[in-house]
């Protein structure tokens, strides 16, 4: 995939899919700026394990300066931080060529089993502030500059459930289902100098999600799945960073499903 050189915004960097973004992409040579809200410890490390790839490689100063990688904290959530954000990404690298949007709200046990019928306000305006506004706010923020520069691939983040429905995680399968919509109509809009996908995630084995389960639960999840295991955060991001890469030239808003098998439709 030719990502080398090409200047990356991903946010959500410090969650288990966003990490394998990030390393996957600096092993191919992009510039990254890497988006956290409150995991700087998670940032940090993952800055240190790229350096120490970078150096294990041998790779010469000046072969780093393609590899250049910054970190910025931001709430997605609010539109003048994203913008901000963007704006200092754009300053350090003279533009932005993709955006990947992987940003998204803690869901827990309590909240994704609760009934329902009998969600509150905040476990509603969790997942959609962060999952569905951060990546709109992302979006417009970003697609000014890449309609300025004639190019540019965005790339957002949504679930299976948000495609075939679940019994649990309404608040969370709201969310990802509008992002999906949101992919859909962007590409009407954005084309055709702008191309947006979306990728949609069965069971990945990120720490996160793990949390979630039961043994009783992951065995039950198991048997749904024709692959017979979950996923990982490295297979999520190879299907990531292909959409966003000049490989999936004419694709555009389309639903890249990464679930084993386990939907069908």
């Amino acid at each position: 995939m030719g990502m080398k050189g090409k200047r990356v915004l991903i946010t959500g960097a410090s969650g288990g899919v966003g990490r394998a973004t990030a390393l996957l992409l600096a092993g191919m040579g992009s510039r990254l700026a890497l988006q956290y809200f409150s995991n700087k410890a998670s940032i940090d490390s993952l800055m240190e394990e790229i350096d120490g790839r970078i150096e294990e490689e041998g790779k010469e100063e000046e072969e780093r300066g393609s590899n250049t990688i910054i970190k910025i904290k931001a709430d997605v959530s609010r539109y003048e931080e994203v913008k901000a954000m963007v704006d200092r990404v754009v300053e350090r690298f003279d533009g932005i060529d993709s955006l990947i949007a992987l940003a998204g709200y803690p869901m827990h046990r309590e909240v994704w089993f609760a009934d329902p019928l009998e969600l509150t306000d905040g476990m509603l305006d969790g997942p959609w502030s962060v999952d569905l506004k951060g990546s709109y706010n992302c979006i417009k923020a970003v697609v000014p500059y890449m309609r300025r520069q004639g190019n540019g691939s965005i790339v957002l983040v949504s679930s299976t459930p948000a495609m075939v429905g679940d019994a649990h995680g309404l608040a969370y399968t709201l969310a990802k289902a509008s992002i999906i919509a949101l992919t859909r109509s962007l590409a009407l809009v954005l084309a055709p100098e702008i191309r947006i996908n979306c990728v949609a995630l069965g069971s990945i084995s990120t720490e996160a999600n793990m949390r979630g389960y039961d043994e009783d639960q992951v065995s039950a999840l198991l048997k749904d799945i024709p692959m017979r295991r979950f996923g990982t955060p490295e297979e999520a991001a190879r299907a990531i960073a292909f959409l966003a890469s000049d490989d999936a030239s004419y694709i555009t808003g389309k639903v890249l499903v990464v679930d084993g098998g386990e939907v069908r439709v």
